[in-house]
């Protein structure tokens, strides 16, 4: 039983550390973003770590990479000349990098390859990787509190990676759509309904 663990420790570990190491490679030959709109931007939501913007053309959609020294990299096909849409983008992947996404996610791969043989730990990533996203949509919106723009932004950048969305488990809804739903029904919360929640 110990050997058969080990290798399911192994098999689990490569296979979520080969996409780790491919964006580490992506990163490695994308080129850095020096523009007037970003620099603004990444000065007005500052952390204690400094944020690298770079662009690749080996990506569709945006993501973010790294824990101590992050960086925000933007496909290369993104139309800078359109600055709302850069607006959501940087505060979404600034919200991440703030609230330390990227390493959250190290420690549930790290639950996954440990716990390989459990269905509920699986079960525990997909719905914590839901979680995030759809709290990061939330954070976004009440710094940039226009729905309709950021939903159309999202849809877009669907289409150009091809309308698969891998940050989500597939249950019940289309992520994209459970996603864009949860943002058209966000309501402010409300002093009772917090010490209801509580």
């Amino acid at each position: 039983l110990g050997a058969v663990w080990l290798a399911g420790v192994m098999l689990t570990t490569c296979r979520l550390v080969v996409p780790h190491v491919r964006n580490r490679g992506i990163c490695n030959m994308s080129i850095p973003v020096h523009h007037p709109f970003v620099d603004r931007r990444l000065s007005e939501h500052r952390i204690l770590r400094r944020i690298r913007v770079r662009i690749s053309d080996r990506i569709a959609s945006p993501l973010t990479y790294g824990v101590m020294n992050p960086v925000i990299l933007l496909p290369k096909n993104l139309d800078f000349q359109d600055t709302e849409a850069l607006r959501f983008v940087l505060t979404h992947e600034w919200i991440h990098i703030k609230r330390n996404d990227v390493l959250l996610k190290g420690l549930l791969a790290s639950a996954l390859c440990i716990h390989w043989f459990n269905p509920l730990v699986w079960l525990m990533a997909a719905l914590a990787a839901r979680d995030i996203e759809l709290s990061c949509d939330e954070a976004v919106l009440r710094h940039l509190p226009d729905k309709r723009s950021y939903a159309k932004l999202l849809i877009g950048l669907a289409e150009t990676a091809g309308g698969l969305d891998r940050s989500f488990a597939h249950f019940s809804k289309k992520p994209l759509e459970e996603r864009i739903e949860m943002m058209m029904n966000m309501r402010k919360s409300s002093t009772i309904g917090a010490l209801l929640v509580l």
